[in-house]
């Protein structure tokens, strides 16, 4: 079962359908403008970490190999985010697309549905060129990120 934040609690969360590319129309152009509004609530509801998509790529809890993938995701995650980030800064689109692809396909590996959602999304936005959005967007990565953090530093604690 998964963790999702809510008030501050850890709470338990269903995933919801993973998020298709091609749900966004590129002549839907009131969507283009609502940025990640329009994902907020999917976004809020994606849990935090789901343990049992962790378990599967790196093994049970009680595994030196769950505790090195789990330290070495904790380790890379501050980079990975920032990588997106940089990217994005300077303009260089299509490094943020594959910063963003390789964070959503880390997070999936990891069970960090929440994060892999918001980096799906900045992918997406990206390959259909809405640049501005996807910089709205990744404003939510930082936070994503701090709840997994969290969330794989409650899961690992002894």
């Amino acid at each position: 079962m998964g963790l999702r934040a809510k008030s501050g609690a850890w709470t338990l969360g269903v995933f919801p359908a993973r998020h298709a590319a091609a749900d966004v129309n590129d002549q839907d152009f009131s969507s283009a403008d609502q940025g990640p509004r329009k994902y907020r609530a999917r976004i809020a509801t994606a849990r935090v970490l789901d343990s049992n998509r962790l378990q599967e790529s790196a093994g049970t809890p009680q595994s030196w190999r769950f505790h090195d993938f789990v330290s070495t995701s904790q380790l890379m995650l501050p980079h990975r985010v920032e990588k997106v980030h940089r990217a994005l800064t300077v303009g260089d689109w299509e490094e943020a697309r594959l910063a963003a692809h390789s964070l959503s396909w880390s997070a999936s590996m990891a069970g960090a549905c929440r994060l892999q959602l918001i980096a799906e999304l900045i992918d997406a936005d990206l390959q259909s060129g809405r640049n501005a959005r996807a910089r709205e967007t990744a404003c939510l990565l930082r936070s994503a990120a701090t709840e997994l953090a969290t969330a794989l530093a409650l899961l690992t604690a002894d």
